[in-house]
């Protein structure tokens, strides 16, 4: 092993990390004032060109704007010297098979603080770890170096699971179902997300105020809504959670941290009390979204105190939306806002999954407002913080995206990978469902963008690829909303304009929910093994031996003395004595 400190200007001295029980440490005293980088090189982590074997990343993506990203192989064949960066880790570890066996590498200190680089030079391969910070660091930089009990990606997932588990940093969704009764019943059927209101996006008006402020686009009102509730439950959809966006003051990203009044032209704070009151009527589950990331110029909450504050002093950007000009909220003022706005929540009756926007699909940022300075660390620290305060309020809790440093403070998981088509990077073979591999039965998610609105979708991908990755159904009502057509998570979306429209949409999403109760008791389960048998032919295996035969190809596929019809699976139980 080897390991280097670096500076700003390229100078590299060695560094003498601690090594004891598998445990690679450097303690923050004795990192050298005014480094800012360190590269740990592990024997471990080499191979040469050519063998058998490969290495394993969380995620694949090469810049911030592609958020999250699957995880990925690269297998040591010949190919040109070279190396690529993996800078957005949303799961802390990384892994290597050689020689029939495997190690698994955990950063466990400094975990939101590092890149990977894969290097091939002169006939051998090098996964390299490369941590980076501003400022001085706030904990020891650390590696756990662990076992894996069989050579494939499989056996690294349930690795990095069992180390999350043993430490307590999540538990099993059947224990937390005792816990939070909201989270298990939520395994058991559809999200139904409904976009009610929202300002255009992007926003023409940059730094909106009381006059100048966009008109609001009413798509569905509290009215609308019960019909939506009345016709799901006449049409016998018996498990469902319907998770209201926009609903607050001018609409979805209207004017945070503002959410009130309720925005009255959906009818009101009577009108949302009227909706929540008849799904739990019906046994439905009923949350909202909200956001506690983001800011507005229009808020009449917001201080300049509260901004998030970059390295240089000045205001972390968070894009143009439909309240203008983003401004990002340091986690910690953001919670003085959140402990506020629960307090009235927890009053009105919800039973959900309450959701908080874009908490865990961006790493961290450090604050350097002097108000409030904080590390990554801490910045996730306050992020999970609030996700408790929504759990604790509301009944369970969810975010959008799939890093992993609150994951005990989340139940569900808006689209737990958002490119799940992205190109692979020049160091990079396959693209494999690693983040779902490691954390299916300990929350539910929808597998990727791609996947919303399967229900009404005419490409069976939709469900088969949410299918093979242990997703619960996410159906959306009004998932296109920008006037640039940036449609994320793609064409296919629900409508309520007419009554044909809506007819339409729930009969579809009610035979989806009936085929998805059929494996929903799966939602409880890990999955274990996850194998690509060749001919678009996929098996997945749960804990409980039950498993999934998927077929992605448009011919039938023979396996385990059966075969599966083009674009359909089937669900093979253990026999039972």
């Amino acid at each position: 092993m080897n390991a280097f400190f670096q500076w700003a200007d390229g100078r590299r001295e060695p560094a003498r990390p601690h090594c004891q029980n598998h445990t690679i440490q450097i303690p923050k005293e004795e990192i050298p004032a005014g480094a800012c980088a360190l590269e740990i090189e592990l024997d471990e982590f080499t191979a040469p060109a050519g063998s058998d074997g490969c290495f394993l990343v969380p995620n694949i993506q090469q810049n911030a704007c592609d958020n999250v990203g699957p995880g990925g192989v690269i297998r040591f064949r010949h190919r040109p010297d070279g190396e690529t960066h993996f800078g957005f880790n949303s799961m802390p570890f990384f892994a290597v098979i050689r020689d029939g066996k495997g190690v698994l590498a955990v950063v466990s200190g400094m975990s939101l603080e590092y890149e990977l680089i894969v290097r091939l030079h002169n006939g051998t391969y090098h996964l390299t770890p490369r941590f980076q910070w501003e400022g001085e660091p706030d904990e020891a930089i650390e590696l756990k170096l662990l076992p894996i009990d069989e050579p494939t990606y499989s056996a690294a997932a349930r690795a990095y699971r069992r180390y999350q588990l043993e430490r307590g940093a999540c538990l099993p969704l059947r224990e937390r179902a005792v816990r939070y009764p909201a989270a298990g019943e939520a395994a058991l059927g559809p999200m139904v997300r409904l976009r009610l209101a929202w300002k255009p996006v992007p926003s023409p008006v940059p730094e909106q105020t009381l006059e100048n402020e966009p008109p609001l686009h009413v798509a569905i009102t509290f009215d609308r809504v019960c019909e939506i509730i009345e016709r799901f439950h006449r049409r016998g959809i018996r498990h469902a959670e319907f998770n209201l966006v926009g609903w607050n003051c001018s609409g979805h990203d209207g004017r945070w941290p503002d959410w009130a009044p309720v925005e009255p032209r959906l009818g009101g704070e009577a009108g949302l009390h009227k909706v929540i009151e008849l799904a739990r009527q019906y046994g439905y589950l009923i949350s909202l979204h909200s956001n506690n990331i983001d800011s507005y110029s229009i808020s009449s909450r917001l201080s300049p105190e509260d901004l998030l504050l970059d390295s240089d002093g000045n205001p972390v950007d968070g894009g143009s939306w439909g309240g203008g000009r983003c401004r990002r909220l340091c986690p910690k003022a953001a919670y003085r806002f959140a402990k506020e706005d629960f307090a009235e929540f927890s009053r009105w009756n919800l039973f959900g999954t309450h959701y908080i926007d874009v908490l865990s699909i961006l790493r961290p940022d450090a604050c350097f407002n002097p108000a409030h300075p904080l590390s990554r660390r801490e910045a996730g620290e306050w992020r999970g913080r609030t996700l408790r305060l929504a759990r604790e309020s509301c009944g369970a809790s969810s975010s959008e995206g799939a890093w992993d440093f609150c994951i005990g403070d989340m139940d569900y998981v808006l689209y737990a990978v958002f490119k799940p088509d992205m190109p692979l990077p020049q160091f990079c073979d396959e693209a494999i469902p690693l983040w779902h591999l490691v954390y299916h039965g300990i929350l539910t998610y929808n597998s990727d963008c791609g996947t919303v609105n399967e229900a009404i979708s005419p490409d069976p991908e939709k469900m088969l690829r949410n299918l093979e990755c242990g997703g619960r159904p996410l159906n959306y009502f009004y998932s296109k909303f920008t006037t640039t057509n940036n449609n994320w998570m793609g064409e296919d979306d629900c409508s309520c304009g007419t009554d044909e429209e809506l007819d339409r949409c729930v009969e579809a999403i009610a035979r989806s929910a009936e085929e998805f109760s059929k494996r929903s008791d799966l939602q409880f389960e890990f999955i274990e093994r996850h194998e690509r048998l060749g001919g678009g032919l996929v098996r997945v295996e749960y804990s409980n031996g039950t498993v999934l035969l998927i077929n992605h190809s448009a011919t039938p596929q023979q396996a385990e003395g059966h075969e599966v019809a083009a674009h359909s699976y089937l669900r093979l139980d253990p026999r039972r004595a």
